[in-house]
C-alpha cells in the first residue's frame, strides 16, 4: 500500500519529498566536512616532516602548527556539538608561540 500511495500522491508530494531528500544529503555532507579531522592531522604529519627536512625553520613551523591546532579545536567542537565522541581530548597550543 505505501509504493501505490506514493505513486499515486507522487506529483503533490514528489516536489517535497525530493527537496527533503537534497537537504538531507547536503546536511550529512557539512556535517562529515566539519567534524573530519583527517585532514588536519595529515597536514601536521607533513608540517612535521618539513621540519626535519629543514625545508622550514622552528619559528614558521611553530606559526603553521599553531593555525592547524585552532583548526583541530574547531573540528572537535563541532564534534561535541552534532553530540560525537572526541577520542583525542582537548587541544591545548601555548598562545605566544605563535
Amino acid at each position: 500500500m505505501g509504493l501505490l500511495k506514493h505513486l499515486l500522491f507522487w506529483p503533490v508530494t514528489g516536489p517535497e519529498f525530493l527537496v527533503k531528500f537534497a537537504l538531507d544529503k547536503v546536511h550529512g555532507t557539512v556535517r562529515e566536512e566539519l567534524t573530519n579531522d583527517e585532514a588536519v592531522k595529515e597536514e601536521l604529519l607533513a608540517l612535521q616532516m618539513r621540519l626535519e627536512l629543514g625545508e622550514i625553520d622552528e619559528t614558521e613551523y611553530l606559526r603553521q602548527e599553531g593555525l592547524l591546532m585552532e583548526r583541530l579545536r574547531e573540528v572537535r567542537r563541532w564534534r561535541e556539538e552534532f553530540g560525537m565522541g572526541t577520542a583525542g581530548g582537548p587541544v591545548r597550543v601555548a598562545r605566544d608561540n605563535y
